[in-house]
């Protein structure tokens, strides 16, 4: 499995990255995952009660819900972890990258969901999946060169799945959709894909910056050391969407 981010689909990312920025391409303070499969679980708090008399009056019993808005978004992932490398950086001139086996990779990320909103440099308060995508914000074919097309400003509408531009997964509705919504943003954001350029060899770059994803905590981390599977770890993760209350204010 090789190292290079262009190869991984699924990342954790440290809080201390949003703090930093990063805008440069390097991937530090960020976690890539290999992922078997993903579960998205997005249910919905409707409450809902009986009219009574209803069905003595009309033949049919009728109920009534209120839908207040709300909902708990949760993401299941199961994978292996792997010898891999990560770079750390707790300022903007200290980073560090350093290649880990599948135990310190266990050990490293259970440390760190055991952590706390108040340590930058342990809150894995991101996680990006990034999904193939045809169309954008607008609902129509992105237009971008990107290899193997052929031909700049050629869409994607007929593109094979594995040369579709990535998108990062979110909750969000595309820009078109958002009448009478009211403070909504990421709308154009979410649906732009991560990198519309590519290398001098035809290759798409990797995705860098601090990339759209889903905000909030990791509920359980659970891994599975076997000697069938050594020296690969199997791991699963819960992570639930939330605006986490604070992020460090001693920071």
């Amino acid at each position: 499995m090789s190292d290079s981010f262009q190869n991984w689909k699924v990342f954790l990312e440290l809080q201390r990255r949003n703090e930093l920025g990063n805008a440069d391409g390097t991937h530090s303070n960020r976690i890539p995952l290999f992922v078997e499969s993903i579960t998205i679980n997005t249910n919905k708090t409707v409450p809902a009660m009986g009219i009574p008399l209803s069905g003595m009056v009309r033949g049919e019993s009728m109920k009534l819900a209120f839908d207040i808005g709300m909902s708990e978004k949760t993401i299941n992932l199961t994978g292996f972890l792997l010898d891999q490398t990560i770079t750390k950086q707790s300022s903007s001139d200290n980073a560090k990258t350093v290649r880990l086996t599948s135990f310190e990779m266990a050990q490293l990320i259970h440390s760190y969901v055991d952590g706390s909103a108040m340590q930058d440099d342990q809150s894995m308060n991101k996680i990006i999946i990034l999904i193939p995508s045809r169309a954008d914000h607008n609902f129509d074919y992105h237009h971008v060169s990107i290899a193997p097309r052929p031909m700049a400003g050629e869409n994607s509408e007929t593109d094979d799945i594995e040369d579709l531009p990535l998108i990062p997964f979110t909750w969000k509705n595309r820009l078109y959709d958002n009448s009478g919504t009211a403070m909504v943003g990421g709308g154009v954001k979410a649906f732009t894909p991560i990198s519309d350029a590519i290398n001098a060899d035809g290759v798409k770059l990797e995705i860098d910056g601090n990339a759209v994803g889903i905000t909030g905590f990791i509920r359980t981390f659970n891994t599975t050391i076997t000697g069938t599977e050594s020296p690969q770890i199997q791991f699963t993760l819960d992570f639930e969407e939330a605006k986490v209350m604070k992020e460090n204010f001693l920071s």
